[in-house]
């Protein structure tokens, strides 16, 4: 499959950094898809990003400046200048970290657009839209070598104007007799939808990282106390897309099974783990799992219900002066139950 993303859909999700695109990324990657990037789009993104990035930087200045204003004194702020914003959009197009299939721009997709300009053929009947004929032309070459699917807002690809219909009639009747089909899609969600597949999490691999990663409070919880590890009884987890389409965040709940290793006729003990961390789908690698740490539960003869905690604290680092922040994208996926 090759993904061809309009100029309004980069746009739209910020430069397929949004936490939606950040989910899409994941599943194109784990698909195996390819992303097609046509060179005017490549164009008329990097200036009209680069327009609305450059806007944004001026509108804070100028609020910035009324509450300086206000206030007589204010903390500097530090915002990037036009210089590295343009260094910074191509950027967007060389970190997917999904295969790219560049599409240059050509002699024949601008004769091909500029015939549609004349004729007024979709998608350039309602307007002089020489870059949707372009666009279009260079899908076309495409599907030459693999499926298509067109991610684009613009109505003039579509049946009647409406997204539900799929292709116009004349695109489509094009697109007839190509190796490969062409879809069209109006949002990134709608890809999505008909990419994600519930990810599992083996549940035997994640207990023996953590317990490995935390042996010393794990088991030295229930040392303690006189209770060894038995059968595993209950596992949950959530797990999330981020900015980088090999990894993903998840967090999760393991309770397991305990035996009175003291005779004591202690019974129904069971030892809660909650965590979160990275995990590597490809390689099946859980990296940086925190512990949030562990629950002990349990009867004592006369039926009392007991219970020891241990906390383990994760302390913020200590910041001098500014502080930097970081985006961070969370987009839930679905899960397979374990």
């Amino acid at each position: 499959m090759i993904v061809v993303f309009d100029t309004n859909i980069w746009l739209s999700e910020l430069g397929l950094r949004s936490p939606t695109a950040a989910a899409a990324r994941f599943y194109l990657k784990h698909h195996g898809a390819r992303v097609g990037i046509p060179e005017v789009i490549r164009l008329e993104v990097e200036q009209n990003l680069t327009s609305r990035l450059m806007k944004h930087i001026e509108d804070i200045r100028s609020a910035y400046r009324q509450l300086l204003t206000a206030f007589g004194t204010l903390r500097e702020i530090i915002l990037p200048d036009e210089e590295q914003v343009r260094q910074k959009i191509p950027e967007l197009f060389e970190s997917m970290q999904v295969e790219r299939i560049d599409v240059p721009f050509t002699l024949d997709s601008a004769r091909s657009s500029f015939l549609k300009t004349i004729l007024k053929q979709a998608p350039s009947h309602q307007s002089q839209q020489f870059k949707d004929g372009v666009l279009w032309a260079d899908c076309l070459k495409l599907a030459a070598n693999d499926e298509v699917v067109l991610v684009t807002a613009d109505k003039a690809f579509y049946k009647d104007q409406t997204y539900s219909k799929g292709l116009s009639v004349m695109l489509h009747d094009e697109a007839q007799g190509l190796p490969f089909r062409i879809r069209v899609l109006p949002a990134v969600a709608d890809l999505l939808d008909s990419v994600k597949i519930p990810i599992a999490i083996d549940p035997d691999l994640l207990q023996a990282f953590f317990i490995e990663q935390y042996r010393d409070s794990v088991l030295g919880t229930l040392e303690r106390q006189g209770f060894s590890l038995a059968d595993r009884t209950a596992f949950s987890y959530n797990i999330f897309a981020t900015e980088d389409p090999a990894l993903l965040f998840l967090d999760f709940t393991i309770e397991i099974q305990c035996d009175d290793v003291r005779g004591d006729g202690r019974t129904d003990a069971r030892l809660r783990l909650k965590g979160d961390g990275s995990y590597l789908p490809d390689s099946r690698e859980f990296k940086n799992l925190r512990n949030f740490g562990e629950h002990l539960t349990f009867k004592l003869p006369d039926g009392t219900q007991s219970e020891i905690r241990n906390a383990v604290f994760h302390g913020a680092d200590l910041v001098i002066g500014h502080k930097q922040v970081s985006d961070i994208v969370r987009y839930a996926l679905p899960a397979n139950d374990p």
